[in-house]
């Protein structure tokens, strides 16, 4: 080997080892880089001719890769997307609900609205114990409602997941789409290649979070993405996806794709919301599918458990209107149009009951205070409907018009939109409100008597005693989407309401940890397997610090054998 060969050899092998300690240094920098890949440069012996060899070059670099790992790691993704999304959202339902039976809110309204009830039957008389069934049972209502409103917040926060997230995939495929072009036109044994490789792979695995995919290696150095059940995510040019409101379409085609989606967090939106109703399917028995379709009907159930009439044994309802009036005579008022802008208010008092000499009727409208008491020469309701009718008329200030019938006294607003207040009562008792002490026909309606809320009438006294044996029947079955439940009292109804939600989210959660930790050991040992070893790297840093002493040696002979020759040609 001549010498202008050896010098060549040494050069070069300082060049390799200064790419080389380069290298090392990154791989140094990105040791805790969850989306780096370990890099190794690749060498190769340059040949000067004649069979002289001359040193070493830098061939390129690679990276370190292993693909079954990487599919397991991008599988388990789109599983913890799924199971993370699921529990999020479960919990969200559970902070509406209450954490448990003993901590949420209807059981314990159910246990305090029953014992109300209890201590109203022992003491009828007891205005205090009137009031406390009807603050009660408007709380029990409200709760109602207010857990219906939660639904449909939850219910369209997750809508607004679906929007936005199909958005962020499709922005993450047009990212691995320019991906792919860089790569085709990058140097294969470039080091930008590996770089935007590394870039790749990263998202690849965003992309994995939304949905399960699997990835396809092609010729060029690109890739294609394809969910499992055959959905071509990208291959060449991305698709396009767009949220409807209720599926996710393929903007190419408008073909919807849910069922093409079997992981990642868009299939758990899309599960959490689905709803078969119209398609007459039975309800999912997947503790995360349907969950809003199921807790709604459920939330319905427990509002026609109140206001249905019918069922064996009574409902509370039933039991309720059944009861007799304890009243000898009574007033009541019911508004019979409300005031709008084109029409004035109309109400009407009834009488009811016994007449007797000295009875004193009274109606308060606008805050007007009207008696009559009766005399021995009022033999009839009529009678005393005409007098009341006189009185109120007489009051020309009051922009309200009495008119006298059968029994009862109608009552019309002068104005259009305007409301007013009707009090009525004889001697001092209230009305009883003769039945429906809750109303309406669904989660959203469902409230106590508009009479009992405004104090325009009173509680049955002698409906207590039904109403006791009602509530604490635990012989009822309740039946909803989602719940089935047999043998309960109405408090057992509340608290399956709440342990069935509890239940469910104790099984997503569960779910969730253990997707979790899989995913941790899965990335654990690709990181192992593809990322950089600290001490790895440091032993390749000494191995390259005594090359590079070598070849620093191997130039100084080399020059002290040029200043030899030098001085030998010169003398």
């Amino acid at each position: 080997m001549s010498l202008t060969a050896a010098l060549n050899a040494a050069l070069s092998g300082l060049r390799v080892n200064q790419a080389h300690v380069q290298l090392v240094s990154a791989n140094v920098a990105h040791a805790n880089d969850p989306n780096y890949a370990k890099k190794t440069l690749v060498r190769e012996s340059a040949n000067l001719g004649n069979d002289q060899i001359g040193g070493a070059l830098v061939a390129g670099y690679q990276s370190a890769v292993n693909v079954a790992l990487r599919r397991q790691y991008e599988s388990f993704t789109a599983r913890d997307g799924l199971n993370q999304t699921q529990l999020d959202y479960m919990s969200r339902i559970q902070n509406l609900l209450g954490a448990s039976s003993d901590s949420a809110a209807l059981p314990r309204l159910m246990s305090d609205f029953t014992a109300a009830w209890q201590a109203f039957q022992t003491q009828p008389e007891s205005a205090a114990a009137q009031r406390q069934i009807i603050a009660l049972g408007d709380q029990l209502a409200t709760e109602v409602r207010r857990l219906a409103s939660g639904i449909d917040d939850i219910d369209r926060e997750i809508q607004a997941d679906l929007g936005t997230n199909t958005t962020q995939l499709n922005d993450l495929l047009a990212q691995v789409f320019e991906a792919n072009l860089r790569i085709k036109t990058s140097d294969p044994k470039g080091a930008e290649r590996l770089e935007l490789l590394d870039h790749r792979d990263k998202l690849v695995r965003e992309v994995a979070k939304l949905v399960d995919v699997r990835t396809v290696e092609r010729d060029n150095g690109a890739i294609a993405l394809i969910t499992p059940a055959g959905l071509s995510l990208l291959d060449g040019a991305p698709s396009r996806f767009h949220f409807d409101g209720t599926h996710i379409v393929a903007v190419d085609g408008k073909v919807v794709v849910d069922s093409l989606l079997r992981e990642g967090k868009l299939k758990a939106l899309l599960d959490l919301r689905a709803d078969g109703t119209a398609a007459g399917l039975p309800a999912s028995a997947d503790p995360a599918t349907e969950v809003i379709r199921k807790l709604r009907s459920q939330l319905d159930v427990i509002a026609g458990a109140f206001t249905a009439t019918a069922g064996n044994p009574p409902t509370f309802a039933a039991a309720y209107n059944a009861g007799a009036s304890s009243l000898r005579i009574s007033a009541s008022h019911a508004t019979t149009v409300e005031a709008t802008d084109s029409t004035p208010q109309m109400g009407t008092i009834t009488l009811g009951g016994s007449l007797a000499e000295g009875d004193i009727f009274e109606v308060t409208i606008k805050g007007k205070t009207f008696s009559y008491t009766a005399t021995q020469n009022d033999t009839n309701l009529d009678q005393i409907a005409q007098k009341l009718a006189a009185l109120v008329n007489a009051d020309t200030t009051l922009g309200v018009t009495a008119l006298n019938g059968s029994s009862s006294l109608q009552l019309v607003g002068a104005s259009f939109g305007e409301k007013f207040t009707v009090i009525s009562s004889v001697n001092g008792q209230l009305p009883e409100l003769s039945g429906g002490f809750f109303t309406g026909t669904d989660r959203y309606s469902f409230k106590i008597s508009a009479e009992l809320a405004n104090g325009t009438q009173q509680l049955k006294k002698n409906a207590a005693p039904d109403v006791v044996t009602a509530v604490n029947s635990s012989e009822r079955s309740f039946i909803a989407i989602g719940l089935s439940l047999t043998s309960v009292s109405y408090k057992g109804l509340m608290a399956g309401f709440i342990g069935t939600a509890a239940s469910n989210a104790k099984v997503v959660t569960d779910a969730a940890e253990l997707s979790h930790e899989t995913l941790s050991m899965t990335e654990q040992r690709y990181l192992q397997d593809t990322g950089v070893n600290l001490d790895e790297e440091l032993a390749n840093l000494q191995v390259l610090q005594n090359a590079y002493a070598a070849s620093a040696r191997l130039m100084t002979v080399i020059q002290t054998l040029f200043d030899t020759l030098q001085a030998a040609v010169t003398r």
